[in-house]
């Protein structure tokens, strides 16, 4: 019988999960702008938002994205689905309680961790310290939970040996 599953790893999955989807979605909404003409869709898109396009930050918007070549979209677009793709492992992995799902998440979060607190430290925001502490919180959330061994492995325990059926 399965125990239930912890709320914390829960809700870390399910925002990894989400975060993968639409990293995804992204990802690959990326790839017909290759070969089209980017400022445009980009200015359409302003104006579908009702934003003002006169705007001086939204015109040099518009010409940063307008000086986008189509390797850098490509290689955007890879990178994304890349991300995705860990971001869904982490998740999934963590949604069934896997440990090795905890180190990933562990390691991949704390390798970010010194650019975030440069970034913070580049310019105070109060965006940037939840982002900060958000992830500081889910690293040692994840520590305690695998210093705990409440988390699944794959190797076999002496009980799951004995419980499992000769010949198997």
């Amino acid at each position: 019988m399965r125990k239930p599953q912890r709320t914390g790893i829960g809700l870390i999955a399910g925002f990894k999960i989400f975060k993968g989807l639409l990293l995804l979605i992204v990802s690959l909404g990326l790839l017909p702008l290759i070969h089209g003409e980017i400022a445009t869709f980009f200015s359409l898109l302003l104006e579908a938002l009702h934003l003002d396009a006169d705007s001086r930050l939204l015109r040099n918007l518009v010409l940063r994205v307008d000086a986008l070549r189509p390797h850098d979209l490509l290689m955007a677009s890879l990178m994304g689905m890349g991300y995705a793709a860990i971001c869904l492992t982490e998740g999934i992995g963590l949604w069934y309680e896997m440990s090795w799902a905890a180190y990933l998440v562990v390691i991949s979060t704390g390798f970010f961790l010194p650019f975030e607190l440069y970034e913070l430290l580049d310019r105070i925001t109060v965006l940037r310290i939840g982002i900060l502490l958000l992830n500081l919180v889910i690293v040692a959330y994840l520590i305690t939970q695998l210093k705990r061994h409440t988390l699944r492995s794959r190797r076999r325990t002496p009980q799951s040996l004995e419980h499992q059926q000769p010949g198997n």
